[in-house]
C-alpha cells in the first residue's frame, strides 16, 4: 500500500518538476523575445540607415521638391494679396503725348531737351521734317521723346504746354502694376527658397545620378529666378521714369469765316498765272521736239520728191 503509494507520489513529484523546469523555459524564452529581439532589431535598423538613409533621404527630398516649383507660390489668399498690394508703395506705369503748336518748331524742341535734363531725365529720340506748304512756305515739325522721374511727370507736362501757343492734342496714361510686382516678389522668394534647399540636396548627395538630377532642378528654378527678376527690372525702370511724346509744329493762324482777302486773292492769281504760263511753254517745248525729227525725217524727203517731179513734168512740156 505504501509502494502504491510511493508509486504513485514519484510521478507527479517528476510531472511537477517538468512543469517547472518547462514554466522557466517559457520564462527564459520570453525574457529573450522581450530584450534582445528589440534589441537585435534596433542594431538592424541602425545598420540600414547608415547605409541606406542618406540616399533614401535624398530621393524622398528629390521627389516632394520636384513638384514644389510647378506648384503655385504660397501667396495666400485674395483678401491677404489684396492687403499685401495696399500696404505697398503703389507702382504706375505713365506716359503722355502732347502736340503743340508753335512758331519755331525747332527752338521749342530745344527747349525741351533743357527742360527734361533740369528735372533729371534725358531725350530718348528726336525726329524733324521739312516740307513745302501750299503757299510755298516751308514747314517744320519736331517730335521729341524724352524720360523723367515719376515726381517730376505734372511739373514736366505744365512747362511743355508753356513751349506753345496751343495744344491741338493731349493724352496722358497710366498703368497699375502694384499687383504684379508684388506677385514677381513672392515667385521670388519662393524659388530661393526652393534653390537654397536643392543646394542643401546637392552637397548630401553622393551617387552621379542623384547629382545630375539634382542640377537640372537647380537650373530650372534658376531660370524662372532670372526670369522673375528681369521683369521686375522692367517694372522698376517704367515705373520710375515717365515717357512724354511731345509733338511741334508750325502755328497755322486760323481763316477768317468771310473768306480770303484781296492781296490773298491776287497773290493767288499770279500763282495761277504762272503755273499756266510754264505749262504753255513746256507744252510747246515738246511739240517743238517731235515736229523737227518729223520734218526732217518725213517732210523734207517728200518735199525733195514733189520738187523733183514738178521738174520733170515742165521738162517734158518743154520738149
Amino acid at each position: 500500500m505504501l509502494c502504491s503509494t510511493r508509486r504513485c507520489k514519484i510521478p507527479s513529484i517528476a510531472l511537477v518538476s517538468m512543469g517547472n523546469e518547462m514554466l522557466a523555459q517559457v520564462h527564459h524564452s520570453r525574457w529573450l523575445n522581450g530584450v534582445l529581439f528589440p534589441l537585435c532589431i534596433m542594431v538592424a535598423t541602425a545598420a540600414c540607415e547608415k547605409g541606406v538613409a542618406p540616399i533614401s533621404r535624398d530621393r524622398a527630398a528629390q521627389a516632394q521638391l520636384a513638384s514644389a516649383p510647378a506648384a503655385s507660390p504660397p501667396s495666400g489668399s485674395a483678401a491677404g494679396q489684396n492687403q499685401q498690394v495696399a500696404t505697398v508703395a503703389r507702382r504706375v506705369i505713365r506716359t503722355a503725348e502732347l502736340s503743340v503748336e508753335t512758331d519755331r518748331p525747332e527752338d521749342a524742341a530745344r527747349k525741351v531737351t533743357a527742360i527734361a535734363e533740369s528735372k533729371g531725365g534725358f531725350v530718348l529720340s528726336s525726329d524733324t521734317s521739312r516740307w513745302r506748304a501750299d503757299d510755298g512756305e516751308e514747314t517744320i515739325a519736331v517730335s521729341v521723346v524724352f524720360r523723367v522721374p515719376a515726381n517730376a511727370f505734372d511739373s514736366t507736362l505744365d512747362l511743355v504746354r508753356e513751349l506753345g501757343k496751343r495744344v491741338s492734342r493731349e493724352t496722358v496714361n497710366g498703368q497699375d502694376v502694384t499687383e504684379e510686382y508684388v506677385d514677381l516678389e513672392a515667385r521670388i522668394k519662393a524659388q530661393r527658397a526652393v534653390e537654397d534647399q536643392y543646394l542643401t540636396i546637392l552637397k548630401e548627395a553622393k551617387a552621379i545620378h542623384d547629382i545630375l538630377e539634382v542640377q537640372q532642378k537647380l537650373g530650372e528654378v534658376r531660370t524662372e529666378i532670372e526670369r522673375a527678376e528681369g521683369r521686375r527690372r522692367f517694372l522698376e525702370n517704367q515705373t520710375s521714369l515717365s515717357t512724354v511724346t511731345v509733338h511741334f509744329a508750325r502755328h497755322i493762324e486760323a481763316i477768317e469765316a468771310s473768306g480770303p482777302g484781296f492781296g490773298a486773292s491776287i497773290k493767288k492769281a499770279g500763282h495761277d498765272a504762272l503755273d499756266v504760263s510754264v505749262t504753255i511753254v513746256n507744252g510747246s517745248i515738246r511739240a517743238l521736239g517731235f515736229l523737227v525729227p518729223f520734218g526732217l525725217f518725213i517732210g523734207a524727203p517728200f518735199w525733195l520728191l514733189i520738187r523733183f517731179l514738178s521738174r520733170r513734168r515742165r521738162r517734158r512740156a518743154a520738149a
